[in-house]
């Protein structure tokens, strides 16, 4: 039997602009490196350069990976060598946490500029979460990282390859972005053949979109190169193809 969707343009959107959880990213970052200071845990420093590649242990000793500053990018290599971007990760986000049972990694970190990183024993990582104020934090970041790769998930099942670009430059907006007005800028500049590898397209048609992007008014380019979005008009544009009317 067929079921009609009582579903609202608010909810609907609700799917694809999961918040990043900036100020929970932060208060977990001071909550762990009070606790770790306090404790004098031992932790150990990475600085990866552009382009750089994390070089991850083994399953069994899983660390996890707080980014003090800097960007890092998810990547993913399928058996014939096509690149995939799961993920881009900035300052005070973390990541390794799936390796903290004792399983593989499912991706390999690159720096996407100049990164530093405090690297967490897993066993070390646990006895942190004992702690009240990073317990709970932890506990309510985990769950809107959940949601934000479950509306990834959707985006890839349900959205066009271009919707998909529109999607990611208003996520970008939420980790990288600086506001001037109604414009964003995105501090991050990716090459088209990232943006290819986080949408599953080719950087050829990227310039295409981004093109008919900046023909809409939803994006232009800063005089550095670097990508000034509209939020308000690629809400606009998202709605659209969803076949959305705009909300009031």
């Amino acid at each position: 039997m067929a079921m009609t969707s009582t579903r609202t343009a608010a909810s609907a959107l609700d799917d694809v602009l999961v918040p990043r959880g900036s100020d929970l990213a932060m208060r977990l970052m001071e909550g762990i490196k009070s606790t770790l200071y306090l404790n004098s845990v031992p932790t150990r420093r990475i600085e990866l350069a552009y382009g750089e590649l994390l070089h991850q242990p083994g399953p069994n000793d899983g660390r996890v990976y707080l980014i003090e500053s800097g960007a890092v990018c998810l990547e993913h290599y399928s058996p014939t060598g096509r690149r995939t971007i799961l993920d881009v990760l900035s300052t005070n986000e973390y990541f390794g946490e799936d390796s903290l049972p004792g399983m593989p990694s499912q991706y390999t970190p690159a720096a996407l500029t100049a990164t530093k990183l405090i690297a967490v024993e897993g066993v070390v990582f646990h006895s942190l979460l004992h702690e009240a104020n990073v317990f709970d934090v932890w506990l309510h970041s985990q769950i809107l990282k959940a949601r934000r790769h479950r509306s990834l998930l959707l985006q890839h099942a349900t959205s066009d390859c271009e919707a998909r670009l529109a999607m990611r430059l208003l996520d970008m907006t939420q980790s990288f972005g600086t506001r001037t007005g109604e414009d964003v800028r995105i501090g991050l500049k990716l090459r088209h053949e990232d943006y290819a590898a986080m949408i599953g397209t080719t950087r050829s048609r990227v310039g295409l979109f981004l093109q008919r992007f900046t023909d809409r008014k939803m994006i232009r380019k800063s005089p550095c190169g670097a990508i000034v979005a509209n939020p308000r008009l690629i809400v606009g544009y998202i709605m659209e193809r969803m076949g959305l009317h705009p909300i009031v």
